[in-house]
């Protein structure tokens, strides 16, 4: 797999996202970014607590967040969010390819 596009300050800047959003339990790459040199964004699947309240409110959130960095670091950021539970059946095609990026110890 190619991460030649995958910055350590993205990581560091993704990564503060995830500890600064306590519903936020993983983040996983996927898609063009992390196989090819001339990716036409970011693909990141976002799984949220099953608990989470305000599902819609909290996804609002993200992608506003995601979108400032995106600016920030010129790349646009493709998020998909997911449950833990809607997670655990993989419905992604790509499911077997994600690469982690931050998650829960």
């Amino acid at each position: 797999m190619n991460f030649g596009n995958f910055t350590t300050k993205m990581m560091m800047e993704i990564r503060h996202i995830h500890t600064s959003k306590p519903e936020l339990v993983s983040v996983f790459g996927f898609g063009s970014f992390f196989r090819t040199d001339t990716p036409s964004d970011c693909d990141l699947l976002l799984v949220v607590k099953d608990d989470s309240s305000d599902l819609g409110k909290l996804h609002a959130e993200l992608s506003s967040v995601f979108l400032i960095l995106g600016k920030r670091i010129s790349i646009d950021f493709d998020l998909t969010i997911l449950t833990e539970k809607e997670h655990a059946r993989k419905p992604l095609l790509e499911h077997k390819n994600l690469i982690p990026i931050s998650q829960l110890a």
